[in-house]
């Protein structure tokens, strides 16, 4: 399952926030080593995670954490707004009511084997696009592997890179911009064996702005296949 949290509905989530953010310092600080977001707290937050930030949380029945996206809009300030620009010279930052940015996906690759950090990679992708799409977002944006993009190309799936690639954490990242529409989402379903409906959004007021329409994909998986 995959939690939608916003502000509005994280009183509910307080405690799976909390995983989140040490699952991000296990990740990103003590795995990857980005020093600099180093805390007493292990907990591991910038200045994007605000009242305007969206989170996915992949969850076990349980309740407990195992993966998470986070979402920012790109008409306010996120990271290539504000500190990635040069990734995007060719293109240039894309900005936009329908445009989000994805940012600080992982997995808790401590917690789980290696073929169950694979099926969690694999739910956490569908969910997004199964997310974008139920909730009115036509693209998102994101710095990714070049071996990812190549993924996402082979798949089927619009995705153009917004800038030329960079060594970082390891690989080759490159900024790039992914189309969500019915086809993506049912080329994503198909590709990676998630054809169910994994993503909600409860606990949120009647008048907040993030509705989610109803799963019309998940009716289609053979039509994709066909």
């Amino acid at each position: 399952m995959i939690e939608v949290v916003t502000s509005r509905n994280a009183l509910l989530y307080q405690d799976a926030l909390q995983d989140m953010f040490h699952l991000r310092h296990r990740i990103f600080v003590e795995r990857m080593g980005w020093e600099d977001l180093r805390k007493p707290d292990r907990l591991e937050k910038d200045q994007f995670d605000t009242d305007d930030a969206i989170y996915l949380l992949l969850t076990e029945d349980d309740g407990k954490v195992i993966g998470t996206h986070r979402i920012l809009q790109t008409a306010k300030p996120h990271l290539f707004s504000d500190l990635f620009a040069k990734y995007c010279a060719v293109k240039g930052v894309q900005r936009g009511e329908k445009i989000v940015e994805l940012t600080r996906t992982c997995v808790d690759e401590d917690a789980l084997d290696k073929a169950r950090t694979e099926k969690a990679r694999k739910h956490l992708m569908a969910g997004l696009f199964e997310f974008c799409l139920r909730a009115g977002y036509e693209k998102f944006t994101v710095l990714t592997s070049t071996e990812i993009l190549f993924r996402y190309l082979l798949i089927g799936v619009d995705i153009k890179p917004l800038g030329m690639p960079v060594d970082m954490d390891g690989s080759k990242q490159v900024a790039a911009i992914v189309t969500v529409d019915q086809q993506a989402i049912d080329a994503v379903r198909m590709a990676l064996g998630v054809p169910e409906t994994q993503v909600h959004y409860v606990g949120a007021p009647q008048s907040d702005p993030l509705v989610l329409a109803p799963d019309t994909a998940q009716q289609r998986p053979l039509e994709a296949a066909e």
